[in-house]
């Protein structure tokens, strides 16, 4: 769908520009089996740029093994996956090491147990990537540290070990070391899972401020709620496939499928 957006000091006839919207991420026909038992079955979606994307279903409906082959974790036996101009796989044919590097700058993951270094601080822990894989300049990737530490709630932590931590701070530590990167995409696999229901609260609060500032994100929540105030649009997995996705609100208040029905209404007694 295109824009059309005004832009001031033009004629009038060159003042209608339209922009197409800037496509992140594009997987298309996605499948992936582990020996005999298939996990995703042609899985096609596209993510855009500053889109809040949930990803709700059953478990074992393929939701994170999706997220582990767009991030490069598992391999796709077949499809295409894209991270804008960098085709990462085309037909189930992987690109050349130095395309796979750039794409991996391209996205932020936070997983679901934290797995930050125990033995790093939390500074080495955040800093790290940036300095010795991106090879950025020490002053801007401190400046940028101090900054999103502060952002989280975390000054005056840099120095402590991830044992010294709650488990809110770890996954807030992880969140910030994800953005670290400048990703133009930030994953979440179930980033509230591990924690306790007091927790939950400050993680989600985090992810939201995220949304408000147009990150793009891909969230793999059983937080239906949550998935509804903040993701622009929802998609609903079961047995390895999309069974039905739309804007937040539709999905939630009126699915169209029996499936995601009796999984709502399963889950949100």
């Amino acid at each position: 769908m295109a824009w059309g957006v005004w832009k001031s000091g033009l004629t009038i006839t060159d003042r209608l520009v339209y922009i197409m919207p800037e496509k992140v991420l594009t997987i298309n026909k996605l499948s992936k089996s582990f020996g005999a038992l298939p996990v995703l079955k042609e899985i096609s979606l596209e993510v855009e740029k500053g889109e809040v994307v949930g990803i709700i279903g059953p478990s074992g409906s393929g939701k994170s093994t999706l997220l582990r082959c767009a991030t490069m974790l598992e391999t796709m036996d077949s499809g295409t996956l894209t991270y804008g101009d960098l085709t990462v796989c085309l037909e189930g044919c992987y690109a050349d090491k130095p395309v796979l590097r750039a794409a991996r700058n391209r996205f932020g993951l936070v997983f679901q147990n934290f797995n930050l270094f125990p033995h790093y601080s939390v500074l080495k822990n955040i800093t790290d990537a940036p300095l010795c894989v991106q090879k950025r300049d020490r002053d801007e990737v401190m400046q940028l540290a101090h900054s999103l530490l502060a952002k989280m709630g975390l000054s005056g932590r840099e120095n402590a070990y991830p044992c010294q931590l709650s488990g809110g701070q770890q996954q807030r530590v992880s969140i910030v070391r994800a953005l670290m990167m400048k990703p133009e995409i930030l994953f979440f696999d179930e980033p509230t899972s591990a924690l306790d229901p007091e927790l939950t609260g400050e993680i989600l609060k985090v992810i939201r401020q995220l949304a408000e500032e147009d990150m793009t994100m891909v969230i793999v929540t059983h937080e239906i709620n949550f998935a509804h105030d903040v993701a622009d649009r929802i998609i609903f997995m079961a047995d390895g496939l999309i069974v039905e996705e739309g804007l937040a609100h539709d999905l939630v208040n009126a699915p169209s499928n029996d499936r995601t029905r009796a999984f709502l209404s399963n889950i949100m007694k």
